[in-house]
């Protein structure tokens, strides 16, 4: 990301091709068999929820990108109120969630912590299989760029991804950032990972 220190920079490299190599492990499990009963990050599956269409999920994000202002705002219990989708702890309490059909596809939504001493929490969407596209781009894209998010983009040769970041409180940042299946002319969304960190600079 743009003015991002070597260092961040590397480590955001590391776990977005780490998340592509699970991308495509998951996506080739699916397509010989029944889903795993643990999540393919190694966590606990996420609850079992009701089946939705794209628009829930999207609207749920973008209210949670307008309405995020500090950390405390993306602890699990505020990211449940603001969805209504019946996020619960899963059997290790290790992440709050629901997971469910959407179209011919799956979704999980979670909140947690991706580290223990990490100060504030993540917040992510998965479609599975990856090439679904239930969630269309610009149908994220419009809402967050009328919202006062700025854009980036990740360079060729890296996964495709799309990087949306606005200012909040305490000198942080939101980041929301959108895994796509093209650099140039995306169409959909396969994930949605929301962060708040320092701001740059």
């Amino acid at each position: 990301m743009n003015g991002q220190t070597p260092n961040a920079a590397e480590v955001r490299s590391s776990q977005d091709r780490a998340a592509a190599a699970v991308d495509a492990a998951v996506d080739e499990a699916g397509s010989q068999g029944p889903l795993p009963t643990v999540d393919s990050d190694g966590y606990a599956p996420l609850p079992q929820g009701p089946e939705v269409k794209a628009e829930t999920l999207v609207e749920a994000i973008v209210r949670m990108a307008k309405t995020f202002e500090s950390r405390e705002d993306m602890v699990p219990l505020r990211v449940a109120q603001l969805t209504s989708l019946g996020m619960a702890p899963d059997s290790r309490t290790e992440r709050t969630g629901v997971q469910g059909p959407i179209g011919h596809a799956r979704y999980e939504l979670a909140a947690w912590k991706r580290y223990e001493r990490h100060p504030g929490h993540s917040v992510e969407l998965t479609v599975r299989p990856s090439d679904a596209c239930e969630i269309l781009f610009k149908s994220l894209h419009d809402p967050l760029v009328a919202a006062g998010f700025a854009i980036s983009t990740n360079a060729v040769g890296f996964k495709p991804m799309v990087y949306f970041s606005r200012s909040v409180s305490e000198g942080l940042d939101l980041h929301i950032i959108l895994n796509t299946e093209s650099h140039t002319d995306p169409q959909c969304v396969s994930r949605v990972r929301m962060e708040m960190e320092p701001s740059d600079g």
